[in-house]
């Protein structure tokens, strides 16, 4: 055992004394023993950041003593790639994620002494939760064997390290994974928070769930759209998003906490979803735990193109799950994890629902009168956890279906959702300006409007089905979203301001992206041939050219020039380069844009094509993307294609970030929850007035219904 490996242990223990003296302390109310769990935490914490430092500092170094850095770094990588190389394999990443775990218990940790309305139970609780999901990482971690060292052989192959693949040697590479595990990470308060409610009940539990989730949502955005900006700009994967297995469950996280966000805001201010909200929280964490394991297991599906990981085979399904879980103890752990975590949050749901009934009331006399924000929230939250289990259903349906296949239906599939989520988005932002009725009937018209463009589409064949489908809703709640955001000013006050117009900034970009996507992923257009879609490109001779819209693409020249790379165990050793012109209209556009090709031996000795320079012509409304194959000296496969509404979508993406950003800044001038106070009778025993006045404040009852009963007395009164 080294070093590295002893540190890891070391902070494994400290882990497990956390939890097991704060549990002691909490059967035996042990104020020390909650003292000492405290310094273990920390000690854990310390521990981790030692681990990282020295990971840090090999990578740094270049010390290919060890099997990792010799994995993903080379003596000759850049500064910057060689501190990505950190997070380029499971191992560094995972070491990554629960460092920052750790840093969010350190933080509630220190912050606790200052949140006194809350109970010792629900601290208790919360740090025995995040010390335990700590130890569980540390232990699957340790499985790793992230500081093993590196064999003779294996230096005697490669003497100064194997290098980072030439994919991942990109600025998007730097920033991606941090921002996504920090999402990840995140999410652990939502997880043990939920936990601590359910066995506390402290009312209050939303002020630490609050704003960690937003945080995370926050970071989980801006991974997704990172992630998105990488394939559509460097990749060369021809899109942004494919539906492939490993992005479709990084979306999951994004949808669980989007719906425990609803549910929580309803929570903290109505003191509703006391079943849903906490088990939504557990089930955001166990989402992510998910997203690991898919992307741990990418083998898993045939159609993934992310499973840089796994190991090839050629079964698929559940006979390839099982053979995942015998062979590797790591995706074994995570699936176990996952298992347990999601019959955790499913069990404690259950127990308290038997207590608190989830429908109330007796139903309305007219079905616009449904409408209010608690249903509206109600129907939200529904919407975003069906979507999530319709996708997750659809990702096991596919393991062993082709990406083009799986992409379709996932288009098909998901449009009834997507428009479902954004009709109910117009409902709550317009229904307390046209009224109940009004915003009930916009509701069934955009729903008929979607399904009768839909169908003319399909029949008619004019447009795409899905487009037609899904663009009504999509604009009409872009719409409302514009005129909620104009009627966000709040005279005299500019936090407040920002407090109303955040939401609706979210709520904007959302719907830009939503038709940004239905729209660049629908009406892309590609050059005919011979009365034929050339949609896998069209191959010209120097000095052809090709028409595409009222573009004209045009190849100039071809060559050919000696390059040496060695990365990632490859070697790159010739770039072969198509020079074309872009023309609009008969004007020349843009003049000898160069696309090139990177050719050479991979890492399994066969020659290859090992990297790909894509061009894209970006104007305000469309985007037109190019690059090219090689054919001979005088030929070549030219692909292009004209991509609308790529910058409505980079905007959504843009305006879902500044939200939030903005949500989470004006949290922090929100006011402080107060500790509930229960009078005393003389000798010390409650009298029936105390009992009374345990009951929850005023302010957490429904407002409209505290107005209705005031207005009741008020009439009795008057009667009289």
């Amino acid at each position: 055992m080294n070093g590295g490996e002893l540190v890891i242990v070391i902070a494994a223990l400290c882990s497990l004394a956390a939890a097991s003296l704060r549990f002691i302390g909490f059967h035996q109310n042990g104020r020390r023993l909650r003292e000492f769990s405290v310094i273990f935490s920390l000690l854990t914490f310390l521990s981790l950041s030692g681990a990282l430092f020295f990971l840090l500092f090999i990578f740094v170094t270049s010390d290919m003593d060890y099997l990792y850095v010799w994995t993903y770094s080379s003596t000759d990588t850049s500064g910057v790639y060689k501190v990505s190389g950190i997070w380029a394999g499971a191992s560094g990443s995972f070491l990554l994620w629960i460092w920052m775990m750790a840093l969010v218990q350190v933080i509630e940790v220190i912050s606790e002494p200052k949140r006194s309305y809350l109970s010792r139970k629900f601290h208790d609780i919360l740090q025995i939760s995040l010390a335990g999901i700590i130890l569980v990482f540390l232990l699957i971690m340790m499985d790793m064997a992230l500081f093993a060292e590196t064999s003779e052989f294996e230096r005697s192959v490669y003497p100064n390290g194997v290098g980072l693949n030439l994919v991942l040697q990109t600025p998007e590479m730097v920033i991606h994974p941090p921002v996504v595990f920090a999402g990840y990470a995140f999410c652990v308060a939502a997880l043990a928070a939920g936990l601590a409610y359910y066995a506390a009940g402290d009312r209050n539990w939303f002020m630490i769930a609050l704003p960690w989730t937003r945080l995370a949502w926050m970071f989980l955005t801006l991974g997704i759209g990172i992630g998105a900006i990488w394939a559509y700009y460097v990749l060369g994967w021809g899109g942004y998003w494919a539906w492939d297995p490993v992005e479709t469950s990084s979306l999951l996280p994004w949808l669980m906490t989007t719906a425990f966000l609803h549910a929580l805001v309803r929570h903290a201010k109505k003191d509703e979803y006391s079943v849903v909200a906490p088990a939504l929280g557990m089930l955001s964490f166990t989402s992510v735990v998910f997203a690991t394991f898919a992307t741990r297991a990418g083998g898993l599906w045939s159609s993934s193109v992310h499973s840089f990981d796994a190991g090839g085979s050629s079964s698929y399904g559940l006979e390839r799950l099982l053979e995942l879980l015998r062979d590797d103890d790591v995706i074994l752990g995570l699936f176990s994890l996952m298992v347990a975590l999601f019959a955790l949050s499913i069990t404690f749901a259950i127990m308290k629902s038997r207590r608190i009934p989830l429908f109330e009331g007796e139903p309305p006399p007219k079905i616009s009168d449904y409408i209010s924000d608690k249903n509206n929230m109600m129907l939200t939250v529904i919407l975003f956890v069906a979507t999530s289990a319709v996708m997750l259903l659809l990702l096991f349906k596919n393991v062993g279906v082709a990406q083009a296949t799986n992409y379709d239906e996932f288009n098909q599939k998901m449009a009834v959702f997507l428009v479902g989520i954004s009709v109910t988005m117009t409902i709550c932002l317009v229904w307390k300006l046209l009224g109940k009725e009004r915003a009930f009937l916009l509701g069934i018209v955009l729903i008929a409007a979607s399904a009768i463009f839909g169908f003319a589409a399909v029949v008619g064949g004019f447009a795409s089905g899905l487009l037609a489908f899904s663009a009504p809703s999509y604009a009409v709640a872009i719409g409302a979203s514009a005129v909620r955001i104009s009627r966000s000013r709040v005279s005299g006050s500019i936090r407040k301001t920002l407090q109303q117009v955040s939401p609706h900034i979210i709520h904007l970009g959302v719907a830009l992206v939503l038709l940004g996507y239905v729209v660049s992923s629908t009406m892309q257009v590609f050059p005919v041939v011979d009365g034929e879609t050339a949609s896998s490109g069209v191959e010209l001779e120097i000095g052809d050219s090709f028409e595409i819209g009222d573009y004209t693409v045009r190849l100039v020249s071809l060559s050919v020039r000696v390059e040496y790379i060695r990365a990632g165990g490859s070697i790159i050793d010739e770039a072969r380069e198509a020079t074309v012109d872009i023309l609009r209209d008969g004007k020349v556009v843009e003049s000898g844009v160069v696309l090139t090709n990177l050719y050479g031996i991979g890492a399994f000795r066969t020659p290859q094509v090992m990297g790909v320079e894509v061009h894209i012509q970006k104007f305000v409304l469309r985007d037109l993307y190019v690059n090219f194959q090689w054919r001979s000296a005088e030929s070549a496969l030219i692909e292009a294609k004209t991509i609308p509404f790529m910058n409505i979508l980079w905007g959504g993406l843009g305006l879902l970030a500044i939200g939030l950003a903005i949500r989470l800044v004006t949290w922090q001038f929100e006011p402080k929850a107060q500790p509930a106070r229960r009078p005393k009778s003389s000798g010390g025993k409650q009298s029936q007035e105390s009992k009374k006045s345990i009951r929850p404040p005023a302010s957490e009852k429904d407002y409209d219904a505290l107005v209705e009963e005031e207005l009741k007395k008020f009439k009795e009164k008057k009667a009289k």
